[in-house]
């Protein structure tokens, strides 16, 4: 693991992931037909070439190349090697190798030519990108004209979770911070693309109320980037998460984090 750096862990901890992360984001990731609203305004179909940006190990990639068939084609973007292989090896297991394609990158820049894919999809990634407004303008040049792009993310100013209430939520989500470079994107979206020339940009936005805890890990995560980042006592920090592990035991447990989905034709 690299050396801390405050500046930079919002980056640093996609670049390189604990293997208990890992194994947890193979099913996290998962598309499952309950999200399938998420997916609704990107218009995908049969034959189109899609940009899967921030593959993970490959769960959207998934469903993106069962969309787009054999004459289709997936290629998967993401900083983490590890996610990389796993999402190749994963499309291998569902037949859908033919038609997918994974890149390792090392940076914000696609590495395909301009005008070259009919969509992008990009799911819960612009909150850790050091410049919004430069990777929504490389989202535009690889799309071809009339094409779509389509980004889903978070706004962690609207996150509910009870037990904690606000002032406890507030207190752990400022300790952990550092973790997201704009952790309220979902809000600033709809100017960004207007801003970057994308024409009949559409702005939904989805809220769903998880009550059995299988938002947890985020959580989980959150109270670890917390104590990482050395600015609440770690105790105070798992007493937050035990608080919440009880609530999901005694079925009391809430979380809401709305989605902003925002789409935009080149």
């Amino acid at each position: 693991m690299t050396t801390f750096n405050k500046d930079t862990y919002y980056r640093d901890h996609w670049v390189e992931v604990e293997q208990e992360r890992v194994d947890a984001y193979q099913e996290l990731f998962r598309w499952r037909p309950e999200m399938d609203p998420l997916l609704a305004p990107a218009d995908i179909r049969e034959a189109h070439i899609v940009v899967d940006y921030g593959c993970g190990p490959g769960g959207l990639s998934v469903e993106l190349a069962r969309r787009v068939g054999p004459r289709g084609h997936v290629h998967g973007i993401d900083l983490n090697a590890q996610f990389i292989a796993l999402a190749s090896q994963n499309l291998s297991e569902e037949g859908l190798a033919d038609c997918t394609t994974f890149h390792h990158v090392s940076d914000d820049r696609i590495p395909l030519p301009d005008g070259s894919v009919d969509r992008l999809v990009c799911k819960n990634v612009l909150e850790y990108v050091p410049d919004v407004s430069a990777t929504i303008a490389e989202f535009r040049r690889v799309v071809k004209p009339g094409g779509k792009v389509h980004i889903l993310d978070s706004d962690w100013g609207m996150l509910v979770v009870e037990p904690l209430g606000h002032e406890k939520l507030a207190e752990l989500f400022a300790a952990a911070e550092h973790a997201y470079h704009t952790p309220r994107i979902g809000r600033i979206l709809y100017s960004e693309m207007k801003k970057a020339g994308y024409t009949d940009v559409a702005v939904k936005i989805l809220a769903s109320a998880d009550t059995r805890g299988r938002s947890a890990l985020v959580l989980h995560n959150m109270v670890n980037y917390a104590k990482t980042g050395g600015e609440i006592d770690p105790a105070r920090a798992d007493a937050f998460y035990a608080e919440i592990r009880r609530a999901i035991d005694e079925g009391t447990f809430m979380m809401i984090l709305p989605q902003f989905l925002v789409t935009g034709e080149v």
